[in-house]
């Protein structure tokens, strides 16, 4: 629903608080919480957990930073989509194999 006009316009947000640094950086934001998370769950619970928690953060980074543009990943998209997903995904597989490897 559309309302009249009324010689007011809605305040402009600002660039510059913030909301939007984490509106921006959303996906790093997420990132982070969700590894936090991990680390308490490390100490707390199990290691090995939170190794493959870890991994598949790691995994789903590799995904999101493939399909998504550069605008929405905003710092996770360092060098080029293909080196990034590549690195994401190394990572990831190497974590899961250290953790799931028996006597390590």
């Amino acid at each position: 629903m559309r309302y009249p006009y009324h010689g007011r316009m809605p305040p402009a947000r600002s660039p510059h608080t913030l909301g939007a640094a984490f509106r921006r950086q959303a996906v790093l934001t997420l990132a982070l919480s969700a590894l936090a998370l991990i680390v308490v769950i490390g100490t707390a619970v199990s290691a090995s957990l939170a190794g493959i928690l870890l991994s598949a953060l790691l995994l789903s980074l590799a995904l999101l930073r493939a399909l998504l543009p550069v605008r929405a990943v905003g710092a996770l998209a360092v060098r080029s989509r293909g080196l990034d997903t590549a690195v994401l995904l190394v990572l990831a597989l190497s974590i899961a194999a250290l953790t799931t490897s028996p006597n390590l």
